[in-house]
């Protein structure tokens, strides 16, 4: 497992995060928030989580480049 700290700011900006992801259908990914993981891939799972509560991406492997540039405007680096 591989995990990624993201912020979400708002529900737009989640939004931005789930458009993201689905261009990768064939990764494992959940979204863990608080005491609830959700299925990255299932929107109503996605608008579920607490965004008031650090967010964390959870993949099945470790990312690629490609993949890594994609989310790196939500991970916390980039917001820092």
């Amino acid at each position: 497992m591989f995990s990624m700290p993201i912020t979400v700011n708002n529900k737009n900006k989640l939004i931005e995060v789930f458009e993201t992801l689905s261009h990768f259908p064939n990764k494992i990914m959940m979204i863990k928030s608080g005491d609830y993981t959700v299925d990255a891939h299932s929107l109503m799972g996605v608008f579920a989580i607490d965004i008031t509560k650090p967010c964390e991406l959870i993949l099945e492997t470790e990312p690629d480049s490609i993949f890594k540039k994609a989310v790196s405007e939500f991970t916390l680096q980039h917001a820092l």
